[in-house]
């Protein structure tokens, strides 16, 4: 994807301990312990669902570095 800033995660504060955030605005965050389908990953209303946690944080970024602009969609 795009590699226009360095992107500081750090884990959520909650008691399940299962989400990496980005500081900031917009929220952007992604699941560390998968579901069914993946790993999901999500920047302000923008959302999905990747393979990997590398390739859901790599969405997360991208989104936030493009933040407002709509992802585009297949």
């Amino acid at each position: 994807m795009t590699d226009r800033m360095t992107h500081n995660w750090q884990p959520y504060p909650s008691k399940a301990n299962c989400w990496e955030y980005i500081p900031g605005k917009p929220v952007c965050m992604v699941r560390t312990k998968p579901l069914a389908k993946g790993y999901l990953w999500q920047c302000g209303k923008q959302y999905g669902v990747e393979e990997t946690l590398a390739a859901a944080k790599d969405w997360a970024e991208t989104a936030r570095e493009i933040y407002p602009r709509k992802l585009p969609t297949n």
